[in-house]
C-alpha cells in the first residue's frame, strides 16, 4: 500500500511539473560551502562540504554530497577534535522556483554516513533551507538547517544542532 501513495505523489507531482527543453549541462549545478554549528554537549562541528546537483524536473532535484567533518571539543581543559569524512545524498525542492525574481529558496533533505576509519563513526541526518541567486556564473549560497547525528561510537552520544554553511554555487 505504501508503495502504492508513493508512486500516486510522484506521478501527481511530476504531472504538474513545467517541462523546459535544457541541456544536461543547464541542469547540474556545484556547490562548495563551509558550515560550523552550534556548539552541543561540548561538541563544535565545522564542516566543510562538494555538493553536486542534477535537476530532474523543475521544482526538484537529486544532490551528492561528499564532506570533511571536524568536530571541536574540550578534553580535560586541553583542546582537542575528531576528523572524518562523510558521503550521502539528498533531495532538494525549489520553493521560489516560478517567481521573476533572482534570488532562490529551496529546502533540501539529506543523509550522510561516515566513510573510512574516522574517529567519530556516525551518520547525519540534516533538513535545512538554502536561498541563493540564480545564476549561470558562481553565485553565493547561504544554507540554515538542522543537523542530527546518529553516533556509532562509543563514549559519544547521539546529537543535534544547528547549524550555518556559506559558500559558492555554480
Amino acid at each position: 500500500m505504501k508503495k502504492f501513495i508513493y508512486a500516486t505523489i510522484f506521478l501527481l507531482v511530476s504531472a504538474t511539473a513545467q517541462i523546459h527543453a535544457q541541456t544536461f549541462m543547464d541542469r547540474i549545478h556545484f556547490e562548495f560551502s563551509a558550515g560550523t554549528g552550534i556548539k552541543n554537549n561540548g561538541i563544535k562541528p565545522v564542516d566543510f562540504s562538494f555538493k553536486s546537483f542534477v535537476e530532474f524536473i523543475s521544482i526538484s532535484y537529486l544532490f551528492v554530497t561528499v564532506e570533511d567533518n571536524i568536530s571541536l571539543y574540550n578534553e580535560n581543559g586541553t583542546k582537542n577534535y575528531f576528523k572524518g569524512a562523510s558521503i550521502g545524498g539528498g533531495l532538494g525542492v525549489k520553493l521560489l522556483n516560478h517567481t521573476k525574481s533572482n534570488h532562490a529558496l529551496d529546502i533540501r533533505a539529506k543523509a550522510l554516513s561516515s566513510v573510512g576509519c574516522p574517529a567519530w563513526k556516525r551518520s547525519s541526518y540534516d533538513l535545512s533551507l538554502a536561498w541563493y541567486i540564480k545564476s549561470y556564473r558562481f553565485s553565493p549560497i547561504v544554507e540554515l538547517g538542522y543537523r542530527f547525528i546518529d553516533s556509532h561510537t562509543s563514549g559519544l552520544g547521539n546529537y543535534g544542532n544547528a547549524y550555518l554553511s556559506i559558500g559558492f554555487r555554480y
